[in-house]
């Protein structure tokens, strides 16, 4: 008798902590990165945080991502221009702060010579909710799917906002995890481009 309850603790025990590690596991991936920048090594461990990767030759693969206009745009037509690709989700807060920065920036620069692109690494959301939060918040650059969870899976992004540099000739130059300011942003871009 005394052994069947102990069997019951333990079984409810472990019921509680499995449903915990459930209810949590969504939770993991809101925790807002450092928003400074400081080289923490990233999450990856192999690509490091907010330093410049060029050393690293990591071409850029040529992804195609779904835009909210159904548009698909392809990473190859973007050579010859610095990307911005900002990692985010529509229900996040942090990721609505980084975008006053981001349209700091798209007001700044040519549009020539940088793209911004905003992709949702929230598996649940679509097209037309990004469409939807591109209109809400008045944000002018293009807002799609990081579709497959290229970008996501690639870096391995484990919080929200992440943004990836990639430079003219197509190498991948700079991850940052965390809110970024204009002004950080704007010193890295004037570092590498022309």
């Amino acid at each position: 008798m005394e052994s069947e309850k102990l069997l019951i603790v333990g079984l409810v025990g472990v019921i509680i902590v499995v449903g915990l590690i459930v209810v949590a596991s969504p939770y993991l991936f809101l925790t807002p990165a450092n928003g400074n920048n400081d080289n923490n090594g990233g999450s990856s461990g192999t690509i490091p945080r907010d330093s410049d990767l060029l050393d690293l030759s990591l071409e850029v693969p040529d992804w195609n991502l779904v835009m909210s206009d159904d548009s698909i745009i392809t990473m190859y037509e973007l050579h010859g221009k610095f990307v911005i690709i900002d990692l985010m989700a529509t229900w996040c807060t942090y990721c609505a702060s980084q975008n006053s920065a981001l349209l700091e920036i798209y007001n700044a620069i040519d549009s020539d010579s940088l793209v911004i692109i905003s992709l949702t690494v929230d598996d649940t959301e679509t097209i037309g909710m990004m469409a939807e939060y591109k209109v809400d918040n008045g944000l002018p650059w293009a807002h799609g799917l990081d579709t497959s969870d290229v970008f996501g899976d690639y870096f391995s992004v484990t919080s929200i906002p992440t943004a990836i540099l990639i430079d003219a000739d197509g190498y991948f130059r700079w991850v940052h995890s965390g809110v970024w300011t204009e002004s950080s942003i704007t010193q890295t871009l004037s570092q590498m481009m022309p």
